[in-house]
């Protein structure tokens, strides 16, 4: 299909000027959060740590220290947001697509099939711990789900939201039995070759995510967010963001410092320095992360439309390319980590790995800021709407008139 044709019946992408500015600011937090959490969880909990070593930083104020800020500021919080955000993007895609005459569902259905092919190749040659081709099939749900009545999109997204997680957990525990050895998983970490990785990983991937019942508590978690995000464009909430300020103070002022006790108290708990049931860490946990993930946002709006304008605005960029951003994040944290990089899980304190997230979502930002000056896209947003509508949309920005 030609350019000229889908311009014609108004399948054109949206353009920079259609964009929520609050959503680009949001989605730039996000990635600083995954940014930090990927790379401070590399070096503590989610890779292979010989003992010794782990309870060596464990005694370490300053090692510890950066665990613990990582895990109470931004665990959960910034999946919480991304979820949320790909919710209201399906809400305003559709609105404006449908608005224009399109059609919208051959449009969409291509987008999310798109997303999952970008996800895979990010899963399986550069990223483990992607989430990509997760956010595609799990778009597929929110797509047939869209017909719910605006109070069942809520209400399930409530429900999903808090107990999703925990749901999916016990149900996926009660479904399985058996498991393998993980010394293999050690192995191939510790001296395989990539394409050794590779032919492995596909494997233990479908093993931990299908046959271990691993995906279940995670799509309901993030199916969820994907309803409350639908939820609140559908509700026109961001579109009079401006009108409902006096709201969102109201909301920031009781959602941060709340979601801040719930969490600390949670870590402390699971750290063992506060009493706790087997289950207190947890369900304060599940309640504390949305809610702090609430006030994050209605702070952030509140600054976007504040003096402090100019400062949170320099997320935007990196907002608007975050697809490029996350996938560049994960191929820099496989070569950091992985053997066939630098291997540098063991000798990448918990700190370190903090400031190389920094400085790292500080590069992005930068980049990006230097990409849009010229471009109208982020290199993979340029790749993924050419795939979804079907045309080569323009990519390069037209110099400004002397």
């Amino acid at each position: 299909m030609s350019k000229t044709s889908d311009t014609a019946t108004g399948i054109a992408p949206i353009t920079s000027t259609e964009r929520f500015g609050e959503l680009d600011i949001l989605r730039g937090f996000a990635l600083l959060a995954v940014f930090v959490v990927h790379f401070v969880g590399a070096s503590f909990y989610d890779l292979p740590l010989e003992e010794s070593l782990s309870e060596s930083w464990n005694a370490d104020v300053l090692q510890r220290g950066a665990v613990f800020l990582s895990d109470w500021w931004f665990e959960n919080k910034g999946n919480t947001l991304f979820a949320t955000l790909f919710g209201m993007g399906f809400w305003v895609m559709m609105e404006r697509l449908e608005a224009r005459g399109s059609d919208f569902q051959r449009i969409y259905l291509r987008r999310l099939t798109a997303l999952f092919l970008i996800g895979l190749v990010h899963l399986f040659l550069l990223f483990p711990m992607d989430v990509l081709h997760e956010y595609a099939l799990l778009g597929f749900a929110l797509f047939f789900m869209r017909k719910l009545s605006a109070p069942a999109m809520l209400v399930l997204g409530l429900v999903l939201a808090f107990v999703g997680q925990p749901l999916g957990d016990f149900l996926a525990g009660e479904l399985v039995t058996g498991e393998r050895a993980e010394s293999r998983w050690q192995e191939v970490f510790a001296g395989g070759s990539y394409a050794e990785w590779v032919a492995w990983w596909p494997g233990w991937h479908l093993y931990l995510e299908i046959e271990r019942g691993g995906l279940l508590g995670w799509a309901l978690y993030i199916l969820g967010r994907f309803l409350l995000g639908a939820w609140i464009i559908r509700m026109g909430f961001v579109a009079r963001a401006r009108e409902l300020l006096p709201l969102m103070r109201r909301i920031c002022l009781v959602a941060l410092p709340l979601g801040l006790v719930l969490e600390l108290v949670s870590l402390l708990q699971w750290m063992e320095l506060l009493p706790k049931t087997d289950w207190s860490d947890t369900a304060l946990h599940e309640i504390g992360g949305p809610i702090l993930a609430l006030g994050y946002a209605t702070g952030l709006i509140l600054l976007y439309h504040s003096n402090w304008r100019g400062w949170v605005a320099q997320l935007a960029p990196v907002g608007r390319t975050a697809l490029s951003a996350y996938v560049g994040h994960g191929v820099a944290w496989t070569f950091l980590f992985f053997p066939m990089g630098l291997g540098m899980q063991g000798r990448l304190t918990p700190a370190a790995s903090m400031l190389v997230a920094l400085g790292l979502f500080a590069a992005f930002t930068l980049a990006a800021k230097f990409w849009l000056a010229r471009y109208r896209y982020g290199p993979l947003e340029y790749l993924w709407r050419w795939a979804t509508y079907g045309s080569r949309p323009k990519f390069r920005l037209q110099p400004a008139a002397a």
